[in-house]
């Protein structure tokens, strides 16, 4: 979701905010701290999500062609085959 500064009403907002602050300086930080919080979590859900959907992926295309843990190792030594 995009937010128009331009938009009249939020514009108003937006200042009045600042103005009640006191602290026009304070009161910027406090919005781009903000900001950067919702974009940080806006990423991680995205990132999430991708992860989420390659495990499924995955799990889907593994399915019948697996091999078990067993053929993986030589049984007399115990190492990788």
């Amino acid at each position: 979701m995009s937010v128009d500064l331009e938009h009249e009403p939020l514009n108003d907002l937006a200042r009045r905010v600042i103005r009640l602050a006191e602290e026009t300086q304070h009161a910027a930080q406090v919005l781009e701290r903000r900001l950067e919080a919702l974009e940080r979590r806006s990423e991680a859900a995205g990132r999430a999500e991708r992860i989420l959907s390659i495990a499924a992926s995955m799990r889907t295309h593994l399915g019948q062609d697996r091999l078990p843990v067993e053929d993986l190792y030589d049984p007399d030594t115990g190492l990788p085959t």
